[in-house]
C-alpha cells in the first residue's frame, strides 16, 4: 500500500508540473499557436458545431474564458488540465489492470517516448488532447463495468461516450472497434446485453443529438465536413485504380508513433533487462487488434494518401498499458526512478524551448505578434467590423481586443445572428481578385512568411 501511494504521488507531481509548464510556455510566445488561435476565435460564441470539429472543446474554452478572461492563461490552462488529467486517468486505468505499482506507473512514464504526445499535445493540440482523455476514460469505464455493472458505472460510460463523440469525430473508430469486439468477447457482451446499458445509450444520445441535428440538418454542414476529411487524408479521384499504398502509409504512421518505445523495448530485450510474457487473449488484446484492423480498412477503402500520427495517438494511447502488462522488467523500481526524472527533464526542455528559439533566432510563427495588424485596425478602422483572412489572424487579433467581435473569412459556420449590420474592413493576404475596389491600406511583409496584407472597405 505504501508503494502504491508513492507511485500515485509521483504521477500527481508530474501532472502538476506539466500543467504549470504548459501554462508558462504560453507567456514566452508573442502569438498564439494555431489551435489556441482557433479557440480564441470560435469561443466568441456558443454553437452546436464549429466548422469541421464537434463543439465540446470550444464549450470548455468558453467556460475557461469566463473564469480567466480572454488571454493566454485561459487557453493554456485548458490544454494543461487535459494533459494532466490524461496522465492521472491513464495511471488509474493501468492500476486496475496491472497489480504491480511500479509497472502501472511505467505505463504513464512511457508516454515520454511517444513524440507526438510529449511534443505536439504538450505544446498545442486541443481537440486531440480532449479525445485522448475521452478514449482513456472510455476504457476505464469498460474495465470497471466488467467488475461491477452498476447504474453509476453505466452512467459514466454514457457520459464519456457522449464526451468522446463531442470531442472529435475520430472517436467513432473506437465505437466501431468496440462493436466488433462485442461480437467476439463474452465479457463485453455481458456489458452490452445488460438492460442497464440503456442508461448509457440515453445519456450519450442526449449529449450528442443536438450536434447531430446541427450537422445533418438544413444547414448541410456535413457537406463541408466530408470535403474537409477528404482534404485532410489526401483523398483523390482514383485515376490509377485501387492500390495498397494506403496500408503502407498507415503502417508508416504507426511506426512513427511507436518507434522510440519499440527501440527501448528492443534494447531492453537484447540486454536481458526485459522479457515478454505469453500473450493471453482477453478483451483488451482483442480491442488492440480490432483497432488496428478498423483503421487500416478505413484508410484502405478511402485510399488515403496521408496519415498523421496525431490522428492515431488517441486511439492507441491506452495500449501503452497493454504493453506494460506483457513485459517483465528487471529492477523496475530503478527504471521508474529513471523514467520519472527523464519525464521531468523533458518537461523542463519543453518549457525553455521557446525562449531558446527566440535567443537563437530560430524561425517560428509564435515569435511574430499580431500587434501591427491589430494596431492598424484600431487606429484607422475602429468604427468598422473587422474581418480577418483566417481564424489564425482572427484569434490572435481577438486576444489583443477581447471585447470586440472579430470575424474570419474561412468560418463557414458563421450565422446571420453573429454578423454585424455595419460597414466592415476586410483584410486579404495578397491583392483580392474578387474585390472591385482598390485596397485602402496595406501591411507589407508581415510575420514569419512575410505576407502582404491588403485592407478593403465593404
Amino acid at each position: 500500500m505504501v508503494g502504491k501511494k508513492v507511485s500515485l504521488d509521483k504521477i500527481a507531481i508530474l501532472a502538476i508540473l506539466s500543467f504549470l509548464a504548459i501554462a508558462l510556455i504560453t507567456f514566452f510566445k508573442s502569438a498564439l499557436e494555431l489551435e489556441d488561435a482557433e479557440q480564441a476565435y470560435y469561443s466568441q460564441w456558443l454553437r452546436w458545431g464549429y466548422d469541421d470539429q464537434p463543439p465540446l472543446y470550444t464549450w470548455l474554452q468558453y467556460g475557461f474564458n469566463n473564469i480567466f478572461g480572454v488571454g493566454k492563461l485561459a487557453f493554456s490552462s485548458l490544454r494543461g488540465a487535459l494533459f494532466a488529467g490524461t496522465l492521472l486517468l491513464l495511471y488509474k486505468f493501468s492500476g486496475l489492470r496491472i497489480k504491480d505499482a511500479n509497472k502501472s506507473k511505467l505505463a504513464v512514464l512511457a508516454l515520454v517516448f511517444i513524440p507526438v504526445y510529449i511534443d505536439f499535445t504538450f505544446r498545442r493540440l486541443s481537440h486531440t488532447s480532449l479525445l485522448c482523455f475521452s478514449v482513456i476514460a472510455s476504457y476505464y469505464c469498460i474495465q470497471v463495468l466488467i467488475a461491477r455493472k452498476s447504474i453509476t458505472n453505466y452512467l459514466l460510460l454514457g457520459l464519456f461516450v457522449g464526451m468522446g463523440m463531442m470531442s472529435k469525430y475520430n472517436y467513432a473508430f473506437f465505437l466501431v472497434t468496440f462493436a466488433l469486439v462485442v461480437l467476439w468477447d463474452k465479457e463485453l457482451r455481458a456489458i452490452v446485453f445488460n438492460p442497464k446499458i440503456l442508461v448509457s445509450v440515453f445519456v450519450s444520445a442526449l449529449i450528442v443529438a443536438p450536434h447531430i441535428y446541427w450537422l445533418l440538418g438544413p444547414g448541410e454542414f456535413q457537406t463541408f465536413l466530408a470535403s474537409s476529411v477528404e482534404e485532410k487524408i489526401g483523398t483523390e479521384e482514383a485515376k490509377s485504380g485501387f492500390t495498397l499504398l494506403p496500408i503502407i502509409v498507415y503502417l508508416k504512421g504507426l511506426f512513427a508513433l511507436m518507434f522510440p518505445i519499440i527501440a527501448i523495448c528492443s534494447i531492453g530485450y537484447l540486454s536481458k533487462k526485459l522479457s515478454f510474457n505469453r500473450l493471453k487473449i482477453n478483451w483488451f488484446v482483442k480491442m488492440f487488434f480490432a483497432q488496428l484492423l478498423v483503421l487500416g480498412l478505413f484508410f484502405l477503402i478511402f485510399q488515403s494518401k496521408k496519415v498523421e500520427t496525431r490522428w492515431l495517438l488517441p486511439l492507441f494511447i491506452p495500449f501503452v498499458v497493454l504493453l506494460l502488462e506483457k513485459v517483465n522488467i528487471r529492477n523496475s523500481k530503478k527504471v521508474v526512478t529513471l523514467g520519472y526524472w527523464l519525464f521531468v527533464l523533458v518537461i523542463g526542455i519543453q518549457t525553455i524551448r521557446t525562449p531558446i528559439e527566440r535567443v537563437l533566432n530560430i524561425p517560428s510563427s509564435v515569435h511574430f505578434g499580431f500587434g501591427p495588424v491589430a494596431n492598424k485596425l484600431s487606429k484607422n478602422y475602429g468604427a468598422y467590423q473587422w474581418v480577418l483572412p483566417n481564424v489564425t489572424y482572427a484569434g490572435n487579433v481577438r486576444l489583443l481586443y477581447p471585447d470586440r467581435i472579430i470575424l474570419s473569412v474561412d468560418d463557414y459556420s458563421l450565422t446571420g445572428s453573429e454578423l454585424q449590420e455595419e460597414k466592415s474592413v476586410e483584410i486579404t493576404i495578397g491583392p483580392s481578385v474578387v474585390k472591385q475596389a482598390s485596397p485602402v491600406d496595406s501591411l507589407i511583409g508581415f510575420g514569419k512568411e512575410k505576407e502582404n496584407l491588403y485592407f478593403y472597405i465593404n
